[in-house]
C-alpha cells in the first residue's frame, strides 16, 4: 500500500546551501522526496511510499534522511 507523508526538519546551519541538501538528497535513498524549502533552515520533505503501513513508510523514511542529511532535526510528521 502507498503512504503519503510530509516530514518537516530544522537543517543544521553547517549543511551548507539549498543546493547542497538537494544534492545530500539526490545521492541518497530519498531521491524520490518532493522538497519544499519554507522558514529559513527548513524543509518539507514529501514522500509517497510503499510499505507495509504508514509507521513503517515514516520510519524508513526518517532513517534515510538521518543517514542523508546527518544533524537535521525532525520538527514534525504531517500525514496526507
Amino acid at each position: 500500500m502507498v503512504h503519503d507523508f510530509t516530514l518537516v526538519y530544522e537543517l543544521d546551519s553547517r549543511m551548507g546551501s539549498q543546493e547542497d541538501v538537494l544534492r545530500q538528497l539526490a545521492d541518497s535513498d530519498c531521491a524520490d522526496t518532493t522538497v519544499g524549502w519554507g522558514r529559513p533552515r527548513h524543509v518539507g520533505l514529501a514522500f509517497s511510499r510503499e510499505a507495509s503501513d504508514h509507521d513503517a513508510a515514516v520510519t524508513l523514511a526518517t532513517a534515510q534522511i538521518v543517514q542523508a542529511l546527518p544533524g537535521a532535526v525532525l520538527i514534525r510528521v504531517d500525514a496526507a
